[in-house]
């Protein structure tokens, strides 16, 4: 858990949009066609209450809202933005293309960062918001590791967000007819992608990757392509881990990371993991059933960025998983209504996967159920680090799909009308 560049300006990107679909007309037609409606709307009330329970705030009425609305805001209205935004799966499909476009780009400058050592980008925006250059810290191998992070703020989150557009990459190459050049463009773009995913050089965007890959390998892929995938991929490793020592190295004490006396890279082994947590508990207790209240762990524990200005205490280190923050700040009403939310949409991934008619929609299913799997991963492994707005923006779109196959199902003549989806 680390604080990132000020988030001010995404709150206002996302308000922006709220703003746009909420003057046109039937935006609450809409809203009734968002499938996960009921269980979003159950973390947005437990939200409310856990601000209203917040003692620092003195039940002041615009702190409560402020402190609820703009959690809420943050990291899960996006969602139903998004959802909004796509019209049909035309759309959709546009929307994947230019996101790999633009994470070519940030390959790309992922390379000139691991050949030069420079990343003016990070360095400029770290100037103009007084905040810690990650990329000169980590470039600088202080913890041991070379590690880049593109046009992003940290490597860690950099990796994440690798592991969404490769899925995304991995998905398109496999369901969408291209014309030669175009598809030579998608399998450069998704090496590009894989070779800065190793020079991220960080664990938990790596098992994150492998745990939603191998989702979408076992349910998303034919029998035959998984028979040629694996031999690529076992090829393909084995000769990586024989004539580059670096990947070696990684893969070895990645892998070590899970055994008592952890790894050699530096990071939370499973003892250091289970102080955390101990220490984490004991906060909890103070308020168990509401949790301490948002932002909690920066304003009262004293945790900073910067090591050397943090108070908190010693034992919580960098709060290394997003089960910290709801125990200490959201408490049970934050860990139930988000328990019902992935409940609810798993099962909503699933019935889409049984049902559909789609083999398209049914491998889409698949590709978010991946998608989720991965993003649980990493941020039960490191903190969400702002990963919200990326996954829960993608997450809509790739609802919205779903949905379109599903009305097409439904009403093959006129699914397009407002009547049954609107677009």
């Amino acid at each position: 858990m680390f604080q990132a560049y000020p988030t001010t300006s995404s709150r206002f990107f996302i308000f922006f949009l709220f703003l746009i679909q909420l003057v046109k007309s039937k935006f609450w037609v809409k809203v009734k066609y968002f499938p996960l409606k009921a269980s979003t709307t159950s973390i947005l009330i437990g939200f409310l209450i856990i601000a209203l329970f917040d003692s620092r705030l003195n039940l002041n009425l615009v702190k409560i809202l402020n402190r609820s609305l703009g959690y809420f805001f943050d990291n899960f209205f996006i969602m139903v933005l998004t959802f909004m935004l796509v019209r049909d799966i035309n759309d959709f499909i546009k929307i994947y293309r230019i996101i790999l476009f633009f994470f070519l780009a940030f390959g790309v400058y992922g390379f000139y960062n691991y050949v030069t050592g420079n990343n003016f980008y990070s360095a400029f925006v770290s100037h103009a918001f007084d905040s810690v250059d990650y990329a000169e810290v980590y470039m600088s191998g202080h913890d041991g590791r070379y590690r880049i992070t593109s046009f992003t703020w940290h490597p860690i989150y950099y990796g994440f967000l690798l592991t969404i557009a490769i899925l995304m990459n991995i998905f398109l190459l496999g369901n969408l007819s291209f014309k030669k050049t175009n598809k030579n463009l998608f399998i450069a773009t998704l090496l590009i992608l894989l070779i800065n995913l190793f020079l991220v050089n960080s664990r938990t965007p790596f098992f994150a990757f492998l745990g939603g890959a191998a989702v979408y390998f076992i349910w998303g892929l034919e029998l035959g392509k998984k028979i040629q995938i694996a031999f690529i991929t076992i090829f393909v490793m084995n000769l990586a881990i024989t004539f580059i020592p670096q990947v070696n190295e990684f893969v070895s004490n990645s892998f070590d990371t899970f055994s008592s006396k952890g790894s050699k890279l530096e990071g939370s082994s499973v003892e250091l993991r289970n102080y955390q947590l101990a220490s984490s508990v004991l906060i909890f207790n103070k308020s168990p059933i509401t949790g301490n209240g948002f932002s909690y762990i920066e304003e009262n524990l004293g945790f900073k960025g910067k090591v050397e200005e943090r108070a908190s205490d010693s034992s919580f280190a960098g709060f290394e998983s997003y089960l910290y923050k709801l125990l200490i700040e959201q408490g049970i009403v934050g860990m139930v209504t988000q328990l019902i939310f992935s409940i609810a949409l798993i099962l909503y991934l699933i019935r889409n996967y049984l049902f559909a008619k789609s083999s398209f929609a049914k491998r889409l299913a698949i590709l978010t159920l991946g998608m989720f799997l991965s993003f649980l991963l990493f941020i039960f492994g490191t903190g969400d680090l702002g990963t919200f707005k990326v996954f829960m923006a993608i997450l809509g779109i790739n609802i919205k799909g779903l949905e379109y196959f599903k009305y097409a199902d439904r009403k093959k003549d006129d699914f397009q009308t407002e009547k049954f989806i609107p677009v």
